[in-house]
């Protein structure tokens, strides 16, 4: 499973302002990140699917998704211009 594509996909919808910025940027900050929401938003899902799941597991991966979520917008938002085509 590509977490790094799932997890850019995610973002462009959940941060639209950024959208243009999350397709065109590559490196390596910036795409761990998105693996890493990618991974976690996998998993969030998967939780939520199930009726028998760990509510506080589920309010973490929430939370995790939620915090990735920030740390993109605040990197995107403080790139430098020579990164933007």
């Amino acid at each position: 499973m590509d977490f790094e594509k799932i997890g850019r996909a995610r973002l462009m919808i959940r941060l639209p302002r950024h959208r243009k910025q999350l397709s065109e940027l590559r490196f390596l900050a910036l795409s761990t990140l998105i693996e890493a929401y990618g991974l976690a938003v996998v998993t969030r899902n998967a939780l939520s699917e199930h009726a028998m799941s760990d509510e506080p597991l589920k309010a973490e991966y929430a939370d995790k998704c939620q915090a990735i979520e920030d740390k993109v917008v605040m990197l995107l938002t403080n790139i430098s211009p020579r990164f933007v085509n």
